[in-house]
């Protein structure tokens, strides 16, 4: 299945039975002013005041992702309803995985349509296909590989190689559990090798405060979590 047709089929998904409310929070996802940090909640009827030059993205509890750039002050939620941001997951996930592709193709690597799996549950990390991978605090984090035939042995490093892990994975099983104090970092990259085959995953801690399957859902797209976001909205 082509990766834009399954986003194609996630926007059906969320088109089913939403609200059309305003939520009253806001979660940060995304900032370039020191005053907001990621993971920060905002009341969405609040006055706010970006400086020139400074963004925000921002994501509420129906799965609206809103981009807000300075100079702006106002109200966030206000700003979303006027059309000045960028609106919701439903309407911007198709032609997000469409702009990716064609920014891979333009780097000279592009994946043979019809290779990547779609992930049978949202929170796994594809240790076999470079990109992100979003994660829950405190949960002991999964790794997934799309052929399970035979037994491999796993080497996982940080991008800086400043430690290295080895692990065995029997054949026959997709999944591997870690540890839940594996030290992975949020935002930074991490390298999975095995079986000859290399893959860089840079991995995002979802924050506390983002709650609910529409408002995961919508972190996890702008955090390039495609497939993850996609298989959280398929299991309703």
């Amino acid at each position: 299945m082509r990766i834009i047709r399954s986003a194609a089929s996630l926007v059906a998904v969320l088109l089913m039975g939403t609200a059309a409310v305003q939520a009253a929070e806001l979660v940060i996802v995304e900032s370039s002013n020191a005053t907001h940090q990621p993971g920060q909640v905002l009341d969405a009827d609040a006055a706010l005041t970006l400086p020139a030059g400074t963004r925000l993205v921002l994501v509420s509890a129906d799965g609206n992702t809103i981009t807000l750039q300075g100079p702006f002050n106002g109200k966030p939620g206000a700003a979303a309803a006027e059309g000045a941001a960028g609106g919701a997951v439903v309407k911007s996930l198709a032609s997000l995985v469409t702009a990716r592709d064609a920014d891979t193709a333009s780097l000279g690597a592009v994946r043979a349509a019809g290779t990547v799996k779609a992930l049978p549950s949202p929170w796994l990390i594809d240790v076999a296909n470079s990109g992100h991978a979003c994660l829950e605090p405190g949960v002991a984090p999964v790794l997934w590989r799309p052929e399970t035939a035979g037994a491999g042995e796993l080497a996982l490093s940080p991008a800086d190689r400043s430690w290295t892990a080895n692990t065995g994975w029997p054949a026959g099983s997709a999944d591997l559990a870690l540890p839940a104090d594996v030290p992975f970092n949020d935002g930074e990259a991490y390298l999975f090798e095995m079986d000859g085959q290399a893959a860089s995953v840079t991995l995002h801690m979802k924050p506390q405060a983002v709650q609910g399957d529409r408002m995961v859902a919508a972190w996890m797209a702008a955090k390039g979590c495609d497939r993850q976001a996609q298989a959280l909205l398929a299991k309703k």
